[in-house]
C-alpha cells in the first residue's frame, strides 16, 4: 500500500507539472487541451507498460516502439524507422521522463520532422556504457533527410530535454537542430539490477 501511495503522489506531481508547462506554453485552450491530452497518453503508455512487470522495470526497445507506433503510420514504409539498441531495462522513474522525452521528440518528428517528410529517416540507437560507479545508457535519436530550420523558441520538449532530465535523472543530454537534421543525445547513469527477458 505503501509503494502505491508513493507511486501515486509521484505521479500526480509529473501531471501537475506538465499541466503547469503545457499551459505556459499553449496559444489556446484547445492547443493546451491538444497538447495536455497528448502528453498524457505519453504518461498512459509509459504505466501501461510498467503495469506489465512484476519488477517495477521497462524494456527500453518496448517503451521506444510504443511511443513511436503512437504517433507514426502502421507501416511508414521500409527505411523509414530503425530502432536497435541491446537488451535494456529502466527503472520506473527514468521510463517516464525518458518516455515523455521520447514522446515530445516523436510529436515533432511528426509535425516537422523525418515522419512528416517523405525523405526522412528516423534512427533511435542506444548502447550502454561501462561507467564507475554507474553504468550510462547513451540514447540517440537522428532525424535525417529533411529541411528543418531551428526552432523559434523554446518549448515543453526542450525544456523537458534540456532541463528537467539532467535535473530528474543526472542526465546529459544534447539537443541539435541542423538544416537538414535532428539530433539529440540523452546519457542517463541506470543501474541494471533488473533483467528484461
Amino acid at each position: 500500500m505503501a509503494e502505491l501511495q508513493h507511486r501515486t503522489r509521484n505521479l500526480l506531481s509529473v501531471v501537475q507539472a506538465i499541466a503547469n508547462q503545457t499551459l505556459r506554453s499553449s496559444e489556446s485552450l484547445a492547443s493546451f487541451k491538444d497538447q495536455f491530452s497528448s502528453r498524457l497518453g505519453a504518461i498512459s503508455r509509459v504505466q501501461s507498460l510498467l503495469s506489465q512487470v512484476e519488477d517495477r522495470a521497462v524494456d527500453l526497445h518496448e517503451l521506444v516502439t510504443a511511443e513511436l507506433a503512437a504517433h507514426s503510420e502502421p507501416d511508414p514504409g521500409p527505411n523509414k524507422i530503425e530502432v536497435k539498441g541491446p537488451a535494456v531495462a529502466l527503472p520506473a522513474t527514468a521510463a517516464q521522463a525518458v518516455g515523455l522525452a521520447l514522446h515530445e521528440l516523436a510529436t515533432n518528428a511528426v509535425k516537422y520532422g523525418a515522419l512528416a517528410q517523405p525523405d526522412g529517416k528516423l534512427e533511435v540507437t542506444w548502447e550502454m556504457k561501462e561507467k564507475k560507479p554507474t553504468p550510462e545508457l547513451a540514447l540517440n535519436w537522428s532525424e535525417t533527410g529533411i529541411s528543418v530550420g531551428t526552432p523559434k523558441r523554446k518549448g515543453y520538449g526542450r525544456e523537458l530535454i534540456e532541463r528537467a532530465l539532467p535535473y530528474q535523472l543526472n542526465a546529459k543530454t544534447h539537443l541539435e537542430f541542423s538544416p537538414n537534421a535532428v539530433r539529440c543525445e540523452i546519457i542517463v547513469p541506470v543501474q541494471q539490477e533488473y533483467t528484461v527477458d
